[in-house]
C-alpha cells in the first residue's frame, strides 16, 4: 500500500533501555507508523565508540523487539560495517521500501545539530524528520530546518520526504550512560531496562 509511514530510529543503544522503547512507541502510535526500524550503528559518526561490540548491541535489541509488535530490530548498518552514516541507511531503506515514506526519528539535541550531519540535505530528500520533544524541552533552534516544519501530521502522507514534524513523547530521564554507571556501581537497574535483558546487561557491563 502506497503512502505508508515507516519510522527509522538509529543509535548506539549501548544499552537499549525503556526510554528508547517508550518514545519509539509514542511516535509510532501517535502517527500510525506501519513500524519503526530500530537500527544499532556499527561505528557511530558523531560520538565515542560504544562499550559493547556492534553484534552484542544488536542481539540485545533483537531479543527485546522480537516480543514487541511494530518495533523491528534492523542490522543493516552492522552488516555494512564502517562508519554508520544515516544517509547510506536511508538510501538502502528507500530501495527496499520504495512505496513507503521514511520518517527519521530524532531527539531535540540531534535536531539542533542536524546540519552537522553527513549529507544532511540529501537526508531531507529521502525522509521526513520526526522530532521527539519531551515535556519541558523547548529549545529547538535550527534556522535551516525551520522552513520545513509542519504542524499537520497529514502532510507526512502527502509528500514522500522533506518535512519536519514535532511529536510530544513521554518524559523519561534515562540514559544509556546512566545505566552503565549504575551497573558498574552495583546498583539495581530493575524497571529501567527490559526485564528479559536485565541479567544480560548486568553481566556484560560489569566490566
Amino acid at each position: 500500500m502506497a503512502n505508508q509511514l515507516l519510522g527509522v530510529l538509529g543509535g548506539t543503544f549501548d544499552p537499549l533501555h525503556i526510554g528508547h522503547l517508550r518514545t519509539a512507541l509514542d511516535v509510532r502510535q501517535a502517527l500510525n507508523l506501519t513500524e519503526v526500524r530500530v537500527i544499532p550503528n556499527y561505528i557511530p559518526a558523531h560520538r565515542e565508540q560504544p562499550f559493547l561490540a556492534a553484534g552484542q548491541r544488536y542481539q540485545l535489541v533483537k531479543k527485546v523487539l522480537d516480543e514487541v509488535p511494530g518495533l523491528q530490530a534492523d542490522d543493516r548498518e552492522i552488516k555494512r560495517q564502517g562508519i554508520s552514516y544515516m544517509i547510506d541507511t536511508l538510501r538502502d531503506l528507500h530501495q527496499q521500501f520504495p512505496q513507503k515514506h521514511l520518517c527519521l526519528i530524532i531527539g531535540t539535541d540531534a535536531y539542533n545539530s542536524f546540519c552537522q550531519w553527513h549529507q544532511w540535505q540529501e537526508i531531507m530528500q529521502l525522509a521526513h524528520l520526526l522530532v521527539m520533544q519531551r515535556a519541558g524541552v523547548t529549545t529547538m533552534v535550527n534556522k535551516a530546518l525551520d522552513q520545513y516544519k509542519t504542524t499537520d501530521a497529514k502532510d507526512l502522507m502527502k509528500t514522500s520526504a522533506g518535512l519536519v514534524y514535532v511529536q510530544a513523547v513521554c518524559q523519561l530521564e534515562i540514559s544509556s550512560t546512566m545505566i552503565r554507571q549504575m551497573i558498574q556501581q552495583k546498583q539495581s537497574i530493575q524497571f529501567l531496562v527490559p526485564e528479559n535483558i536485565r541479567s544480560d546487561l548486568q553481566t556484560l557491563y560489569e566490566g
